[in-house]
């Protein structure tokens, strides 16, 4: 995903914002060196975010639908990303309906991104008036065996709200997060993240971290889709193509005798709403057969997405590793 370079930056930016922290867990408090004049553009695009989180939902869609359609006639890579990606899944689909997803996918992601700083911005109480729940009978099913849960959860354009609710249900969360160059947006964005508690980590402390989390009674978000190279990672299909799929999470749930539940985060466009999807928990997982348990994975991502083609984040470069090393992008 990232070159050496990008992951040593990225790794100092996180030392910076975990300083203190022998575990390297993200520190939320202010520092004055984020009032730097150099991130002035952040902090304008961040009280653009805080009148949005105040505008009625339904407002806020409305413009998302008069927007989305100029906005596609606009060239950028993400575009071309997403139709790859589709491409390479659904090979049967006519040029026509990679089309219309595109377009439903990216008039989706506008809706959420107008939304975005409800989370930061807005009460508590507000933010739980904002979700619904499909298959909470799974969830509370998972609750009830008195383990630890891995959440596990595909990239989504309302991927955030899935861990919010989580929290906001009382359970204490931890998670890991991929640190940038610019420290007011991870502040922003991991405050946002704690709003409700918990841990967020950042991505060099490693699996230990979150296997001590979870021994001690924590509960972990955990999305295992992302094309991160060869490293912990092996070739199994996924959809209609063949993926580099990380090997993590099976190997997670043994160490942390934990249990694992697939979830999706959608925005529901008719009710204006965050909704949560519950798959039911994986039983004898892992299996001790690391292919069949990786793929089992992706089976279960796929169940999630099926119906659901315009919420999964089809702009990441899921397919960037290939066994003949030749790039589809």
């Amino acid at each position: 995903m990232t070159s050496s370079n990008d992951n040593q930056s990225r790794e100092t930016s996180g030392t910076k914002q975990t300083s203190g922290n022998a575990d390297r867990r993200f520190d939320k408090s202010f520092r004055m060196e984020y009032l730097h004049p150099r991130y002035l553009p952040v902090w304008l695009l961040l009280g653009i975010c805080g009148i949005l989180a105040f505008v009625p939902p339904v407002i806020r869609d409305f413009a998302a639908n008069l927007l989305y359609r100029p906005m596609m006639r606009l060239p950028f890579k993400q575009k071309n990303i997403v139709r790859v990606n589709l491409r390479l899944c659904f090979p049967d689909w006519t040029e026509e309906d990679t089309d219309r997803v595109t377009g439903e996918f990216f008039r989706v992601g506008l809706k959420v991104v107008l939304g975005y700083g409800e989370a930061f911005f807005r009460s508590r109480s507000y933010l739980r008036k904002t979700y619904m729940v499909t298959g909470e009978e799974h969830f509370r099913e998972a609750l009830s065996l008195g383990k630890p849960i891995i959440f596990m959860a595909p990239h989504a354009w309302a991927i955030d709200h899935a861990g919010l609710f989580l929290s906001a249900s009382g359970l204490t969360m931890c998670t890991m997060m991929h640190t940038s160059k610019n420290p007011v947006y991870d502040w922003f964005m991991n405050s946002m993240r704690l709003k409700f508690g918990g841990k967020v980590y950042e991505r060099g402390a490693g699996v230990k971290s979150i296997v001590r989390a979870l021994r001690d009674g924590y509960h972990s978000f955990f999305l295992p889709d992302q094309d991160l190279g060869t490293a912990n990672s092996i070739f199994v299909s996924f959809f209609a193509e063949e993926k580099c799929t990380l090997t993590v999470m099976p190997r997670l749930a043994k160490m942390a005798d934990a249990v694992v539940v697939p979830m999706f985060s959608c925005y529901n466009e008719e009710h204006h709403k965050y909704e949560v999807v519950f798959d039911r928990y994986f039983e004898a997982y892992p299996s001790g057969d690391l292919e069949a348990d990786v793929r089992r994975m992706n089976a279960a991502i796929e169940k999630l997405v099926t119906g659901r083609e315009k919420q999964y984040m089809w702009f990441l470069k899921f397919f960037k590793t290939r066994r003949d090393d030749r790039g589809v992008y």
